[in-house]
């Protein structure tokens, strides 16, 4: 019964259906799994096919499963929680958005800041040689003239670093802040080799600026209500 099923067409279908099955899936690890399971089962069927083993084509499609097992080992490992500092597991928590992988590669170039006096990190009109995001302490913003206070929890730098222009305002922070600090250059090349981790930081600059402009027109609000 078993050398009817692997001798018969039927195997093929089998592997070819369970490939574009997992092609219309979404989800990743999922998605991977089922290309591995129809290389398996192509493997099956050009081994023990009826004419005889046809084994370059089980090779590569072994090769194949082996390259998607890889991907999958990588997805896993991508999502596992290795040992974390308190303040990193504050910064993940604070990112919701970024994979424990993806925090493990940006930490590889972090610098890990406390102020001991109130600090400058970037110049309005000046290159911005950094990109920060502040954990805790009091954040001064000084843009046009104007000056305004931001809570903890936000990223100092991102569209300077996104467009690669001078800063468009001078920020302080408070004596005791801290903070995280990447180099421009390195921080661009990671991004450039990362893809996905260049995606996912954009869509946290794209959240950041959200905020800073709802804090910014909540402040403008109270402001304009009491001339």
């Amino acid at each position: 019964m078993l050398e009817e099923i692997l001798e018969s067409g039927w195997l093929i279908h089998v592997a070819a259906l369970l490939q574009v099955v997992g092609l219309v899936l979404r989800r990743q690890l999922v998605l991977r799994i089922f290309l591995l399971a129809g290389s398996l089962v192509y493997v099956a069927f050009f081994y023990w096919h009826g004419a005889g083993p046809m084994l370059s084509a089980a090779f590569w499609s072994a090769a194949l499963g082996a390259a998607n097992l890889v991907g999958i080992v990588r997805l896993i490992l991508e999502r596992l929680h290795f040992r974390q500092s308190d303040d990193e597991r504050h910064f993940l928590e604070t990112l919701r958005v970024l994979t424990p992988g993806e925090l493990r590669r940006l930490m590889r170039l972090a610098r890990w800041q406390v102020t001991d006096a109130t600090t400058t990190l970037t110049h309005e009109g000046q290159p911005v040689r950094s990109l920060y995001f502040v954990l805790e302490g009091g954040i001064d913003i000084v843009k046009g003239g104007k000056a305004f206070s931001s809570r903890p929890g936000i990223f100092i730098g991102e569209v300077a670093f996104l467009l690669n222009t001078p800063a468009s305002a001078t920020v302080f922070l408070a004596p005791g802040a801290k903070y995280i600090e990447w180099p421009a250059e390195p921080l661009r090349k990671l991004l450039e080799r990362t893809p996905s981790l260049e995606n996912t930081m954009e869509q946290l600059f794209n959240q950041m600026l959200a905020r800073k402009v709802a804090q910014s027109w909540g402040e403008w609000r109270q402001t304009s209500s009491h001339p």
